[in-house]
């Protein structure tokens, strides 16, 4: 069977295994945010009218400045793209024939642009048996060695972190060995007392910044993100990037809903204490799960295959991530994503009917 590349498509994900899909079926399988904001908050008929018939802002001029402002940096050290997987493409066009280090399991698009662009692609696995942490000594001494290395964080697939002192260690051993350090902070928004490392882009110019805007505020459709970065790689990132890369309509919905601050909070605080419920939830003994920080997780479960698993919620209506594709998973374990108390429901329930 050739799985998916990528979750958020059902419908696919049914045909491929062979199943008709059931009248009604919840998507575990996409990571966007289940809470969405009252239909009072988004544009009238008539600025959405407005917005398709205009060209947008080349230089997303208004958007920079509010991250920016929002992220207490310079609007030259910003960037905006056509979602996070258009700036990940940017910078493998960018750093194109060198050598590029991935700690993994992560995100398949840093290996897949990389390669495309030529890239001498290394990975650096995490320890499944600690949690999916790292060994930092080793992982130092592997990214000297390299001269970009990509990392996720909060990462994608597990949901875990590193500890703050931990990652700066990691970002100063590479700062002095003149290695390129991209960290993706696609799912930050999520997590509940996290830190970023946006704060020391003023002390690393090789420290790059990826977020999303379209996970915490649901507009997958809208396609938007941002590279934050020394200025000079800024400028350097724009020679490959094409004109109106960043279409009005996303820009006019990231300078509404980014300011909702508040909104992002209570998100914070709903997806920790929904995710606690689940797992104290699972069926004891039955499943164990990556000790995630974020709206999504992996489980597994403690007998029985988990492909089996993975057909069984699909028959439930239930839709999983697979993990086919990432590297030092290979399938072991299904990605879950934290949705609305109803949902998780649902989910806990096909979880409790399994009997394997």
């Amino acid at each position: 069977m050739r799985w998916p590349a990528h979750g958020a498509n059902p419908r696919a994900l049914y045909e491929q295994c062979g199943l008709a899909p059931p009248d009604e079926y919840i998507d575990f399988s996409v990571n966007t945010n289940p809470y969405r904001l009252p239909p009072s908050a988004w544009p009238s008929g008539e600025e959405w009218i407005r917005w398709a018939g205009e060209y947008p802002d080349s230089e997303a001029k208004a958007l920079r400045e509010l991250v920016a402002k929002q992220e207490q940096i310079r609007p030259g050290q910003v960037l905006m793209t056509n979602g996070a997987a258009e700036a990940i493409y940017l910078l493998a066009a960018l750093f194109a024939g060198r050598r590029v280090g991935i700690l993994e399991p992560t995100f398949s698009e840093y290996r897949r642009a990389c390669l495309a662009y030529g890239c001498d692609v290394e990975g650096f696995a995490a320890d499944e048996a600690r949690g999916f942490s790292y060994d930092l000594d080793e992982a130092t001494a592997w990214a000297g060695k390299q001269d970009i290395i990509f990392l996720c964080h909060p990462n994608n697939p597990t949901g875990t972190v590193m500890e703050e002192g931990e990652l700066r260690s990691l970002v100063d051993a590479a700062h002095t060995a003149g290695t390129y350090v991209i960290i993706d902070e696609a799912f930050y928004p999520f997590w509940r007392g996290g830190f970023t490392a946006m704060r020391w882009l003023g002390r690393y110019p090789r420290l790059i910044v990826l977020r999303s805007l379209t996970k915490i505020h649901h507009l997958a459709g809208a396609r938007l993100g941002y590279v934050a970065a020394d200025e000079a790689v800024i400028a350097s990132l724009k020679t490959h990037q094409p004109p109106w890369s960043t279409n009005g309509i996303a820009q006019q919905l990231a300078l509404r809903f980014m300011a909702m601050e508040s909104f992002v909070k209570w998100t914070k605080e709903r997806i920790a204490a929904e995710r606690e419920r689940v797992f104290r939830s699972l069926p004891a003994g039955r499943y164990d799960v990556s000790p995630s920080v974020v709206n999504f997780y992996l489980l597994r479960p403690c007998s029985g295959r988990t492909e089996e698993l993975f057909f069984h919620l699909l028959k439930e209506g239930v839709v999983p991530r697979h993990t086919m594709n990432f590297p030092g998973l290979d399938g072991r374990y299904i990605r879950l994503a934290v949705k609305t108390q109803v949902e998780n429901d649902r989910l806990l329930e096909a979880l409790e009917r399994w009997d394997g």
